[in-house]
């Protein structure tokens, strides 16, 4: 006995539809979103981390040194005839001490991508100036006597407050640099 299409369609290869179509009803993805793609973190709060730990750890181990040094200072001034007031050194002094490791651990913060070292740095660059400008208004007396001249004391004294200034200024802009370039790298 002998088989007969009758009336079969012959068989063929060709395959029907569209090979890899999404499913009814799968919208591809995320709802249509775009693909938001986020590249690697800045390094320069690392860098900037790293240089203001070790500006405030020698900093602030020479500023223990100047505290110590202190009495001597206050002798020799005292030989030449010279009146300071030792509180406000002693001020000084501790303030330097304190602000520099508050620099250093402002820079531990920064160095872990933190905005608030950023502003404990600032802040601690203001205190310093607001110190050092106090102690040019007390220390311009000081040099008035050692001139003899009350105005080349006064000039000696703009001159100090000036540098203060621009000395902050620059600090403040070096430590605020994390934030200035790449703020999006803080948290």
């Amino acid at each position: 006995m002998e088989e007969t299409d009758e009336g079969a369609a012959p068989e063929g290869t060709t395959l029907a539809g569209t090979p890899n179509a999404t499913p009814t009803g799968d919208d591809g993805g995320a709802y249509g979103q775009p693909t938001v793609m986020v590249g690697p973190k800045s390094s320069l709060p690392k860098i900037m981390g790293i240089l203001m730990m070790i500006y405030g750890a020698i900093m602030g181990l020479l500023s223990i040194l100047g505290l110590l040094a202190i009495g001597m200072t206050l002798d020799s001034y005292a030989e030449m005839g010279i009146e300071v007031s030792s509180g406000f050194m002693y001020l000084e002094s501790i303030t330097a001490v304190v602000v520099n490791f508050v620099v250093a651990y402002a820079g531990y913060q920064v160095f872990n991508y933190q905005r608030s070292g950023v502003m404990m740095g600032l802040y601690a660059i203001g205190a310093s100036l607001a110190v050092s400008l106090i102690g040019t208004l007390l220390y311009a007396d000081a040099m008035a006597e050692m001139a003899g001249d009350s105005a080349l004391g006064a000039a000696m004294g703009g001159i100090g407050a000036f540098f203060s200034i621009f000395c902050a200024a620059i600090c403040g802009l070096l430590v605020a640099l994390p934030i200035l370039a790449s703020a999006d790298s803080l948290e």
